[in-house]
């Protein structure tokens, strides 16, 4: 078993250099068909809609699913970091609702050290909703920092804003051409799909310490027991197996290497058949903690911004230029050059995937794991 610390926490050169270095030296080693299948297997690879209904307990209620975690520099103060995150994947049709659990804390961790433990935590907490409208609580390690109402902006007490309320969704891709052997020609499966979401904008001071790097997840939890996380995008949903995946995401990624190191390495040397390949990438993929270097304006791997293409990104990494694009180019609603940067909700916001597609997301690392054995 690699030393992770040794594998990950290496301070220079940075993580994000390393990991696209790994993935570009080690891409030839891969046959075609492999190294197209191998988008799963990146932490790009599902970052647009990564958590979006991944895991059984999840989707017992939309308002704790997480779908998707940003960590992006302030486009227009670059001393503040923007973090949002997105729950209620199709916020209006199935499970999931348009408004927050009112018994649930939604929380962005952050570790400043590099032990992978949250050092400082904002959680946010909403009462029952009235005609819709929510009011909420942001605490920054259990103080009080801003209160607000769903739909409005509020400033926060230290420096910065928050808004909470229901929006577009910002993922972007042909995930029915995915499930069609990459036949890319259907559009934006996520076109007009709205999220509830909390916007936070505040100095970035504000949660590092003796470094502007940081590493961070988002985390739900429901009567004090752990619902969903998310940190690098893909984690949970294509590398750990179905029967595992509310195990993992009731997890601390402290663990994240002792637990899963065996599942993760498995999916990926199901697909490469290389155990050297499986465990190197392993040790880059956890802890599951999306790292954000304050003082860098760059999308992913560095935090990641709503206009990042990772889908893109992936696709054209992982199979060495067999494949570019899944031809959808950016999201379907423009986003907001200012607070909360995020687009408007939509006026009819189109349903949650079909059951089969639902039951592919889930079953992709239990498939993964198979093939391994057989």
């Amino acid at each position: 078993m690699p030393d992770r610390n040794s594998t990950v926490r290496v301070k220079s050169p940075p993580l994000t250099n390393r990991t696209l270095a790994l993935f570009m030296n080690l891409s030839p080693m891969l046959g075609k068909t492999a190294a197209i299948l191998a988008v799963l297997l990146l932490p790009v690879s599902f970052s647009q809609a990564a958590d979006h209904l991944e895991a059984p307990g999840v989707m017992a209620d939309g308002r704790t699913d997480l779908a998707d975690l940003f960590l992006f520099q302030s486009p227009n103060d670059t001393a503040n970091s923007v973090m949002i995150l997105t729950v209620n994947p199709f916020a209006g049709t199935g499970n999931s609702g348009t408004t927050f659990n009112e018994n649930a804390s939604y929380q962005f961790q952050f570790d400043n050290d590099g032990d992978d433990v949250a050092d400082v935590t904002y959680s946010t907490v909403f009462s029952a909703p009235t005609a819709g409208v929510q009011t909420y609580t942001v605490q920054r390690e259990g103080v009080a920092i801003a209160t607000g109402t769903t739909g409005v902006t509020s400033n926060i007490a230290t420096g910065g804003q928050v808004q909470a309320g229901n929006f577009d969704d910002p993922f972007f891709f042909d995930f029915e051409g995915f499930n069609n052997g990459f036949d890319f020609s259907n559009g934006d499966t996520f076109a007009g799909a709205d999220v509830s979401a909390i916007v936070l904008e505040l100095p970035s001071t504000d949660f590092t310490a003796g470094s502007t790097t940081v590493f961070a997840q988002a985390v739900t939890e429901a009567l004090g027991m752990r619902v969903d996380r998310i940190g690098r995008p893909a984690i949970a949903t294509a590398l750990v197996p179905t029967g595992r995946k509310d195990e993992y995401n009731a997890g601390d990624p402290v663990n994240d290497f002792v637990n899963f190191e065996g599942d993760v390495s498995a999916a990926i040397f199901g697909l490469t058949n290389d155990q050297t390949y499986a465990d190197n990438v392993t040790g880059v993929l956890l802890p599951d903690l999306l790292e954000f270097d304050t003082a860098n304006a760059a999308g992913y791997l560095n935090g990641r911004g709503l206009e990042d293409d990772v889908i893109d990104a992936s696709l054209n990494l992982v199979s060495n230029g067999a494949v570019t694009t899944d031809n959808v180019d950016g999201n379907d609603r423009v986003f907001r050059d200012v607070f909360p940067y995020l687009a408007s909700a939509n006026a009819n916001a189109i349903p949650e995937p079909s059951s089969a597609t639902v039951i592919l997301m889930l079953a992709v690392g239990g498939v993964l794991r198979r093939k391994r054995r057989s």
